[in-house]
Order: C-alpha cells, then sequence, then structure tokens
C-alpha cells in the first residue's frame, strides 16, 4: 500500500545530467546535490517521469514539468497568457477583445502571488517552483539548439519567456476557474421582465418557477435518492427495480452535508434586462467556445461513475471517467506517470497542471466532474456619476466609490491598448453603466481562493484511503465533485463555496439589490467545513455523476433548471441497475456504458414512446405512416451509417430531431408569448428537459407545474407538432421518406481550446460527433489493478516550423472512433516493457 508523508525542502537550480537509456535530468537542489530525474516514452508518446532516490517529489514533478513542454510548449505558452490577458501581444489586434474579456474575469482582489504564499505550504510552493524549472530547462534546451521550436512561435514570430510559479498557477486558474464562473440570474431577470409585461407579478412568478424551480425532488442525485418523484422510463435499459433501496451491505455508509434549498425572497431586474444579459453572454462568449447553439455558457460537462465492489462481479470497486471537454488539436489533456519516491501515480489532468485529475494511485481510482452549482451572485449596483473624482455606488444609505484600475494591453500589430477594471465590494464589475446610473458587480463564491482548490487537487493524487482523498478533495472552493473508487470504499464529493440560499434574503435564482444585501463569510456554505453534500459508500453501491445534483434538498440557484426529475445522468444510473440486476456490473459492462451515452438521444428515449402512442389509431396520410415507422425502427442512437459512424443519420433521428423542437414551441409558446425565445434556453436544455417531463406526467412526478401546458391534450399537441414536422421534411426531402437522412455530424478537431484562444496550428482531420468524454479512464480496484484509458487525438501535440508533426500526434484517434482503449501504464515492468525511446540530454 502506498504511504507518502514525507515534507518538501525549498529546492533552487537545475543542471543536466546524462544517461544511455531513455531521457535523464538532473534536478539540482543545492550545490551539494543533484537528483536523477529518469523520463521514459512509452509506445504512445507518454512520458512516465522516474525520480526513485529523491527525498521528495520535486525532481519528479521538475521532469514533468519538463516532459509537458516537450510535447505542449506552445499550448502552455498560450494558456497562461489566457489567464495574464496578452494573447494580442503575440498574435495581434484581433485578439484584444479577448484580453479584455480574461482580466475582467480573472481579476481578483488576492493576487496569485498573495495566494500561493497563503493558501499553499513548503511542500507545494516547491513543486509548482520545480514544475516551471522543468519548463524552463526545456525551452533553454530548446534556445541551444536541441529541438527546433514548434511552428506557432516561428509563425507568430516570438519566443516564450521563462516561467514562474504565478505562471503556473495561472494556468490553472485560468481554465479550471472557467467551469465555476457563469451565472443565468441575468437571463431570469430578461424572461420575468418580459413575463411581467404580459401577466400579473403573481403569474409571472409562477411561470419563472416553472423554468428556475428551485427543487425538484425527482431530480436524480450522486448521492441517496429522496425516493418522491418519477423515474423516467430509458427504452432498453429498464428502471429503477421496485423495492430496490440499495444494498444493506456497504461497510462505512456516510451521507453528510446540508440541505441549501431555494426560499425565495427579494430581488433586483436591471433596466433593459434583455439588453444587459445579452452583453454578458458576449462578454462570456468572447472567452468561451460554449454559446453556439445553445446561448448559455454552459456546454460542456463531464461523466463518472464509480461502483462499489459489494454490486460488481468481480467483487473489485471500479471507476470510469469521462471529462467532456471539447476535442481540439491538441487535446485540452494530457497524460502522465508519475514515479516519486514513494509514490506512482498515472493518468491525464488539464495540459499544464502539476497533477494529475484522472486516473489513479497504488490505492485508489479517481476523477472529477464539473459542479454546475451557484458559484456566483450579481448584485444590481446603484451608481452616482461624478465628473472630477471616482463614481460611487449606494449601499445601505451611504455611498463608495467604485474603485478603478487601469492596464495595459499590448499588441503586436497596433498601439497598445488600456482597459479600466472596476470593482465594488461586492467584487469584480462585469457591466458598468454611469449614465443609466446601474452597474453589475459579481460576489464570486471562490474568489481569491482559487488555490485552495489547486491544492485539493494536489493533494487528493496522493490518498491512501476514501478518507484522506476526501478530506483532500475538500479543500477546494470552485464548483467541482471529486469521485474516488478504492479496493474497499467508494466516494463522492460534491465541492465548493456557496450562498445558504436558506438564510439570505434575496431570491439566489435572480439578481440581488446591491443597495441592501452583500455575502459575508457567515453566508456561505462550504465544503471543507462538511456543510456541502458528499457521500461515502451510498447505500445504492454505486455514484453516478453527469454533473447532476449531489443531493436531496441542494438546489443551485439561478441553475436550477439544470437539475430536474430528466436528467441525463439517468441513463448511466438505469444501465448499471440494469447490470446489478443480471448479476453484477462487470468491467466491460463500463465500456459499454461509456458506449451507449456516446450515441443515444437523450430526448428520443424518454419522449419518442410518448409520440408514437399518440400517433397510435390517428388518421395518418402515407408520408406520414413512414416517417412514424421510421421512428418505430430507429434505435434511438444518432449514429451515422457509414465508415466510423460517418455517412448519414438513420431517418428516425431526422424525424424526431425536427419534430422535437416544434413539440417544445408548441407547448409552450402560448404561455410565454414573448418570453419563449429567451425561456427556451431552459425548457430546451441539452442535460434534460425538466419542465416537459413534469407537463407531461403531471401525477407521477414530485414538482407541479403554473398551468395545463396541454390543456388536457398532450396526444393532440404531439400529433400536431409531428404533422407539421412531415410536412416540412417533405418539403425539404421530397416525398420518399427513405431519403429523409442528415449527414452525420463531424466534430473538427480544430485548434481552438473550449477555453476560446487557439493551442495549435496542425490538423489532425476530424471525428464524429461523440456525446463522450475528452478522454475515457477504467480502472478496477482489487488484488491487481486494470486500467485502460484513451485520449485523442495524441499525446504530442509538437508540429515542426516545417509542419511535421510529432509521431504521437494523432496516433489515438482512430483507436478513440472505435471505441477502442490502450493500457494506462502504471507499474515500473510495465513501463519497461513499454518504453521505446531512447534520448540522451547532453550538459
Amino acid at each position: 500500500m502506498t504511504t507518502r508523508r514525507s515534507l518538501l525542502k525549498l529546492g533552487g537550480g537545475i543542471a543536466a545530467g546524462t544517461i544511455v537509456s531513455s531521457k535523464s535530468l538532473g534536478y539540482q537542489r543545492d550545490e551539494t546535490k543533484t537528483d536523477e530525474v529518469m523520463i521514459k516514452r512509452d509506445e504512445y508518446g507518454v512520458a512516465h517521469v522516474y525520480a526513485r532516490e529523491a527525498n521528495d517529489a520535486a525532481p519528479t514533478f521538475f521532469g514533468y514539468g519538463y516532459a509537458t513542454a516537450e510535447d505542449r510548449l506552445y499550448q502552455l505558452e498560450l494558456s497562461r497568457r489566457f489567464y495574464h490577458g496578452t494573447v494580442s501581444e503575440v498574435l495581434g489586434s484581433d485578439w484584444v477583445e479577448f484580453d479584455r474579456a480574461s482580466r475582467r474575469t480573472h481579476f481578483t482582489q488576492t493576487p496569485l502571488e498573495e495566494q500561493i504564499a497563503t493558501q499553499l505550504d513548503d511542500e507545494h510552493r516547491t513543486v509548482i517552483s520545480a514544475f516551471a524549472e522543468g519548463i524552463n530547462r526545456y525551452i533553454k534546451a530548446v534556445k541551444s539548439g536541441e529541438r527546433e521550436w514548434h511552428k506557432g512561435f516561428v509563425e507568430a514570430g516570438f519566443e516564450p519567456d521563462e516561467w514562474t510559479m504565478e505562471d503556473v498557477a495561472g494556468v490553472f486558474v485560468g481554465t479550471m476557474a472557467y467551469f465555476s464562473g457563469f451565472q443565468l440570474e441575468t437571463l431570469g431577470s430578461a424572461v420575468l421582465e418580459r413575463l411581467r409585461e404580459t401577466y400579473s407579478e403573481e403569474k409571472a412568478m409562477a411561470l419563472f418557477r416553472d423554468l428556475q424551480w428551485g427543487d425538484d425532488p425527482g431530480a436524480p442525485t450522486s448521492t441517496d435518492q429522496s425516493g418522491d418523484g418519477y423515474v423516467p422510463p430509458y427504452e432498453n435499459a429498464g428502471t429503477t427495480p421496485s423495492g430496490r433501496n440499495g444494498t444493506d451491505s456497504m461497510d462505512g455508509s456516510v451521507v453528510g452535508g446540508r440541505s441549501n434549498r431555494v426560499t425565495g425572497g427579494d430581488f433586483r431586474i436591471p433596466n433593459d434586462a434583455s439588453a444587459v444579459h445579452d452583453a454578458e453572454m458576449e462578454r462570456i462568449g468572447t472567452i468561451a467556445q460554449g454559446l453556439d447553439g445553445l446561448g448559455l455558457p454552459i456546454k460542456l460537462g463531464s461523466n463518472a461513475l464509480a461502483v462499489h465492489g459489494d454490486v460488481t462481479e468481480s467483487g473489485d470497486s471500479l471507476l470510469m471517467g469521462g471529462p467532456q471537454m471539447g476535442f481540439s488539436t491538441p487535446s485540452v489533456m494530457y497524460e502522465i506517470g508519475l514515479h516519486g519516491p514513494d509514490f506512482d501515480i498515472s493518468g491525464s489532468t488539464v495540459t499544464g497542471y502539476p497533477f494529475v485529475m484522472f486516473g489513479h494511485n497504488g490505492d485508489g481510482a479517481f476523477t472529477s466532474t464539473a459542479g454546475i452549482d451557484n458559484s456566483i451572485q450579481t448584485f444590481v449596483e446603484s451608481i452616482v456619476p461624478r465628473e472630477e473624482s471616482a463614481d460611487q455606488y449606494e449601499f445601505r444609505g451611504e455611498l463608495h466609490d467604485v474603485k478603478e484600475r487601469e492596464e495595459t494591453i499590448p499588441v503586436a500589430d497596433a498601439p497598445d491598448e488600456t482597459i479600466t477594471l472596476r470593482w465594488t465590494h461586492h467584487g469584480t464589475v462585469t457591466q458598468y453603466s454611469p449614465d443609466t446610473g446601474e452597474a453589475l458587480a459579481q460576489t464570486r463564491g471562490f474568489e481569491g481562493r482559487d488555490m485552495n482548490c489547486w491544492r485539493a487537487f494536489y493533494d487528493a493524487q496522493f490518498a491512501s484511503d476514501v478518507h484522506e482523498y476526501g478530506e483532500a478533495a475538500q479543500q477546494c472552493d470552485y464548483a467541482l465533485n471529486f469521485m474516488w473508487a478504492g479496493e474497499d470504499d467508494i466516494g463522492y464529493f460534491h465541492l465548493g463555496r456557496y450562498p445558504d440560499a436558506e438564510n439570505v434574503p434575496w431570491d439566489t435564482r435572480l439578481p440581488a439589490d446591491g443597495t441592501k444585501h452583500e455575502l459575508t463569510e457567515d453566508d456561505y456554505l462550504r465544503a471543507a467545513d462538511d456543510e456541502v453534500p458528499y457521500a461515502i459508500n451510498p447505500s445504492s453501491g454505486y455514484s453516478a455523476q453527469w454533473n447532476n445534483k449531489p443531493a436531496p434538498d441542494w438546489d443551485n440557484g439561478d441553475l436550477s433548471y439544470s437539475w430536474g426529475t430528466d436528467h441525463r445522468v439517468q441513463r448511466i444510473i438505469n444501465l448499471v441497475e440494469r447490470h446489478i440486476e443480471r448479476g453484477g456490473v462487470r468491467y466491460e459492462d463500463v465500456k459499454d456504458i461509456v458506449y451507449d451515452i456516446s450515441f443515444v438521444d437523450l430526448r428520443a428515449i424518454r419522449y419518442k414512446d410518448h409520440l408514437l402512442d399518440a400517433l397510435n389509431g390517428a388518421t395518418l396520410s402515407k408520408t406520414e405512416r413512414a416517417a412514424a415507422n421510421a421512428l418505430r425502427r430507429w434505435n434511438d442512437y444518432r449514429q451515422g451509417d457509414g465508415a466510423e459512424f460517418g455517412g448519414s443519420y438513420p431517418v428516425g433521428f431526422t424525424v424526431f430531431d425536427a419534430f422535437f423542437p416544434r413539440l417544445l414551441e408548441k407547448i409552450f409558446s402560448p404561455e410565454f408569448g414573448d418570453a419563449y425565445d429567451q425561456a427556451s434556453y431552459f425548457l430546451d436544455y441539452r442535460y434534460g428537459h425538466g419542465t416537459l417531463m413534469r407537463a407531461l406526467h403531471p401525477e407521477e412526478t414530485a414538482l407541479g407545474t403554473a398551468v395545463d401546458y396541454f390543456d388536457g391534450q398532450p396526444d393532440c399537441v404531439f400529433r400536431d407538432a409531428f404533422r407539421e414536422t412531415v410536412t416540412a421534411l417533405e418539403e425539404e426531402y421530397g416525398c420518399d421518406v427513405s431519403n429523409w437522412q442528415q449527414s452525420a455530424e463531424v466534430d473538427e478537431l480544430d485548434n481552438m481550446a473550449l477555453f476560446g484562444m487557439p493551442i495549435g496550428v496542425g490538423d489532425a482531420g476530424d471525428m464524429p460527433f461523440l456525446n463522450r468524454g475528452t478522454e475515457n479512464h477504467i480502472v478496477r480496484m482489487g488484488a491487481e489493478i486494470r486500467a485502460e484509458n484513451i485520449l485523442p487525438p495524441g499525446n504530442s501535440g509538437y508540429v515542426a516550423p516545417d509542419g511535421t508533426t510529432d509521431e504521437h500526434y494523432d496516433d489515438q484517434l482512430e483507436m478513440f472512433v472505435a471505441f477502442e482503449y490502450k493500457d494506462l501504464l502504471f507499474t515500473d515492468d510495465e513501463v519497461d516493457e513499454a518504453t521505446e525511446s531512447e534520448k540522451t540530454i547532453q550538459s
């Protein structure tokens, strides 16, 4: 069993050692001692960093920094520039607005240098420093002619400066805070403003609650289920068996945390709420590749599954992780093996993070997902403009200066630009309109606490059991979920720091009045204080995650539309339950689950049967009958019929895909009227259609709706939407229904990261659309560990100045599309057997 208790000592410079096998570096901690660092590369180019004889972890992480730079230096450089807001300094004036948005998003009154000093200890600081030193050692190697610069540097005409501890920390903050940094209070304001124009205050609020319901007791969770509400049926997956309320044999079962229900209260809608929301989405959209076709900053997420040995066929615990961060060239993610004096860790992480997020050590496997929780509270400020001095804002009868700081944005091909950053005691000002007397300021629950989450990830990778893992995880103030599967226990931990919705005097689904309200330390619930939900060995025997509700009675404020009875995680739950019924979950079953959720149309498995039932006995035209038969034959998979899932989608998918938005409009637009376009962002949410589920099943679901949206005739509404769909498709494709086939969607592996900036210059081609993790890892923890993973297109992002790509640039792409996996190497013997590269670094 792995143990790890060494404290790191502050270390210094670097020297290069030599060895004739693989690659060896020297990490020089003082004038008298140089630790040997060996980097071995396996058949997929994955670096395995060894420093067995060192006194601590620093040399291993020095080699980790070097290996990452060797594979991804251009990506690292653009990632740190994303955090600092200096992309236009090297890529030109087209990126000025990106830099503006980045600086406003990442602004904090607690600088990273201060956070590193106060939230981390010597061990963490030394590791960050060593990782930066490793990057710098590679930069030095390129400058000395050992390798050519990546083509991106050559095309843009610059070379990277040396890295600092703040740069390494900034890469983490710039990308990871993305998953906590969104709000939809402004969208709720815009919808409510429109509804008030048509209805009384009472009815407007009732309709608003149908979109943002707060607590849905029927929403599936990752801890214990509430027992209330409707479990949606899923074709070919069954439903939760009646009478099965988990196993009775879970040892050490613990469910913790507080409740945090939306209780309503005061709120303030800003002037011209629709324009305010549009401006907010434009700001976020500048740095997020997530608004296309959705209109929201929430595009991605992740799925995960931890299964206790009591409900597996082998008796061993299983873990699956599928972090969904988009697909690009190179990948957002990077695989590494770390082998220090008293630890071994293998897995993947976001490129540039000095720890493994998704993988395993000798005692347990771990993964994480986005928490989709209420990390941000928007306050509407009342501004008093002044000509000769700073503008002011009102708070509880007194005026206070709006704080300002002007920064310069260097631009490569044009004069430098400036940005004025503003903040109030509520937080960063994201919109400023003194002419109308208003501003928006955001209180972010994680503000100035970024390194707490860095520390959580770093410490968690060394955990020896579920309790140690949970203690490390709960340090995190970002909205995340951590999951663990060890030989004896599984664990799920919802993380973060959130307003206590049951005690603050305003409605956390909407902006608060900045003249009256504020959030103080006493107004928060924090994971580190054991107040946020978690479960160790939940009674079901497993914990499933797909950005869903963590526990009963825990709401997520302005994001509550995302946790409803109809939620995508239910598909994973149903599939797991089916395997348990058949004798226990197997390792290969987990792979089957990954395959299923990559293709299944989550709308069809919920609502197609109701459509077909509505069509039974109806008088249909020949074309309508053919379209209905195509729906019956369709297996509910969004899967192309050609090679590598290309070609065309089935006719049934084409019909249903055209039908579903028509159905929603026919159901909801009569009541929502002019507000429907904005309301549809809540109603047509890709994670689930909670309002539709409740409207369609009023007797079964635990939460009702304000009105009968079907006017007592759901079958008629379904049939009318279907007939309109057939008419439209006939006009588009012709009379022969067999020709109604959409081309399969292609996911182009371009060079854009989901964070909005380019991270490469090459082209790995494309792949079919898959609702799948950016990487997948599957681990069985038992007497012998079995682990596999896959990370497309490949682990290397290096492109030479002449365009030549590294041999491991795209060598995992075909495997990924074919749902094949490779071994996630861990032991010394496994690594030695697979080691292929031999290269010597000269002093």
